[in-house]
């Protein structure tokens, strides 16, 4: 509001005193109401602003985008979590094979152990039979030294294999527990995640078309609120003209205090006065007629605050969940969903690498086998060329070496069905080397995947941080809704001026009315005083209707009557001319 003068007034010769104390309290009471109703607008604004912000901050958590992508993680964590009883299914079906192929070794092995007994049996017996042929006994004692070390070579076999038939049991038992554990809780998680999911994305919509909603009806209000402030100028327009008014009786006051006042006549003076009582009253009656239009609508819009204000809490209690559930339903139950498969997925994962572990240790077992047999073979090799050398040498010495020769023939018997024996382990091996190359893949593939466990905590992070973010959105956004209800309705109390107001302006309207019943006398004698007066009493205004209206009753802005100014014109005009 523009500033002003404190004017404290002396009796006015000619009344007015009381109009003068009545103005000055409409003029107070105007600019302290009007302050006090703009003070409460602009709350208003400050709170639709802060309620748009978080509307803004709550569109970014809804963030189609951002929720989308959160869900499709989310749902690339689902799709590998449903495949976990496939995949473990295809691991148990390559442990069972594995299996099967170490027990039928196991046989293979006990029957090659057996055999290198009977030949130690035998060896054992061609170096008795021969112990008085000469350098004979050093030779059997080689060939019962190869058939030792075979048969230890054999006995490693059986006791990897022994460890490996172990380990496959424990294996077993445990994918067993585990697929079992798969096939319970799997199927449910990837249907939960699946359906919250969808749930949340639901959610998200339709807080988003509300949120939108909300952000429109909340900008209408805005809009409003800015309009009844821009129509609220009529209080600093009006205390203005009072002010001109209050300025009209003091220039009258000031110019009958000077020498040419007090020397006109007491009939010239009061002439002087009801001319201004005039011009203050038609002032007042134009001041309350603008305030009573403009008022109206201050009043009118603020009462159309009133829907506007019911249909954003109607929308923001649609916003709402109802009583009892989070402020973001859908978000907290795939949160404690997540959570739960987390727990869940946790202990699968922990099951899963115990599971590659094992497959590991299997390969390393039956590797370890492979370079086994490879060793078996070859002491396999050297009791055969070692049972064919006593062969020769039992031919070479006749009768001497007869007995010898039929131990030997049964060594060289049993060598031949050692080394099928050896065929067949080593054909075992192979078939299980190709079933734990399947389970290493199977175990490569589980082992390669990114960790369930860390996208699942991603996941949730994610949903968390949002839901947090939506609750503070929520509750923000319900103090606001509240605040701006509140203040509409204080100041729908507060701003009808034209109740509280108008009454006021009426009544110095009417006290006007009262000093200017006289008719408005003429301007004859008092030209002077009458330009004087109504030239410093124009130069207050600040708005063309106080001047038509001054106009109206002093002829002219400048104080000169009509007639005299469009005379003193022509008379210009014909100078101009020559």
């Amino acid at each position: 509001m523009a500033g002003r003068t404190n004017i404290a007034y002396d009796p006015l010769p000619f009344g007015g005193n009381d109009l003068v104390s009545r103005l000055e309290g409409a003029r107070s009471q105007i600019e302290q109401r009007f302050l006090d109703g703009g003070a409460i607008l602009l709350s208003v604004l400050d709170v639709l602003n802060t309620l748009l912000s978080t509307l803004e901050n709550l569109a970014k958590s809804l963030d189609e985008d951002t929720a989308k992508s959160t869900i499709d993680r989310l749902g690339e964590t689902v799709a590998q979590l449903s495949v976990l009883p496939d995949f473990e299914e295809d691991r148990q079906q390559q442990l069972a094979s594995v299996a099967r192929t170490e027990q039928s070794l196991g046989g293979y092995v006990a029957d090659m152990q057996e055999t290198l007994r009977y030949l130690r049996t035998f060896a054992t017996t061609a170096k008795i039979t021969g112990a008085g042929i000469q350098d004979f006994s050093g030779f059997a004692e080689e060939i019962i030294e190869r058939i030792q070390f075979g048969a230890g070579q054999v006995n490693q076999l059986s006791d990897k294999i022994v460890a490996l038939g172990s380990t496959l049991g424990i294996a077993s038992a445990r994918g067993s527990k585990t697929l079992e554990g798969y096939r319970r809780t799997v199927p449910e998680i990837v249907e939960n995640l699946t359906r919250n999911a969808d749930a949340l994305m639901a959610q998200r919509r339709h807080l988003a078309e509300l949120a939108e909603k909300v952000s429109g009806l909340t900008r209408k209000v805005q809009m409003k609120v800015g309009t009844t402030l821009s129509a609220m100028q009529i209080g600093d327009i009006t205390r203005q003209r009072i002010e001109h008014c209050q300025s009209a009786f003091r220039v009258l006051d000031e110019y009958l205090d000077t020498a040419e006042g007090r020397a006109l006549a007491a009939q010239d003076r009061s002439r002087l006065s009801t001319i201004v009582h005039h011009l203050v009253f038609e002032q007042l009656t134009q001041i309350t007629a603008d305030f009573d239009r403009d008022c109206t609508t201050i009043v009118k819009t603020i009462v159309g605050f009133n829907s506007d204000i019911a249909g954003l809490l109607a929308l923001h209690a649609e916003m709402e969940p109802a009583k009892g559930q989070a402020s973001d339903s859908a978000m907290r139950v795939l949160e404690a969903d997540v959570a739960a498969a987390r727990r869940v997925v946790g202990d699968i994962e922990k099951a899963a690498r115990e599971a590659n572990e094992l497959s590991h240790g299997t390969l390393t077992t039956v590797r370890e086998l492979l370079q086994g047999i490879e060793t078996i073979k070859l002491v396999r090799t050297d009791i055969q060329y070692m049972a064919l050398n006593t062969n020769l040498r039992c031919s070479r010495l006749g009768e001497e070496g007869r007995a010898i020769n039929v131990v030997t023939a049964e060594l060289r018997g049993f060598s031949s069905k050692l080394d099928e024996t050896a065929e067949r382990i080593l054909q075992e091996l192979q078939a299980l080397q190709a079933d734990a190359a399947k389970l290493g893949e199977t175990a490569a593939q589980t082992a390669s995947e990114e960790s369930l466990d860390g996208k699942l905590e991603a996941a949730l992070s994610s949903i968390r941080e949002v839901g947090n973010r939506m609750e503070e959105d929520m509750k923000t956004l319900n103090a606001c809704s509240q605040d701006v209800a509140g203040k509409v309705t204080a100041s729908m109390a507060k701003l009808d001026y034209k109740a509280e107001l108008g009454d006021v302006l009426s009544r110095c309207a009417q006290e006007a009315a009262e000093l200017a019943e006289s008719p408005l006398p003429g301007f004859d004698g008092l030209e002077i005083a009458i330009t004087e007066i109504g030239g410093r009493i124009a130069r207050c205004y600040t708005m063309v209707s106080e001047r038509e209206v001054h106009a109206g009753i002093f002829g002219s802005s400048d104080g000169a009557p009509a007639a005299e100014r469009k005379a003193a014109d022509e008379n210009l005009f014909e100078d101009a001319l020559f």
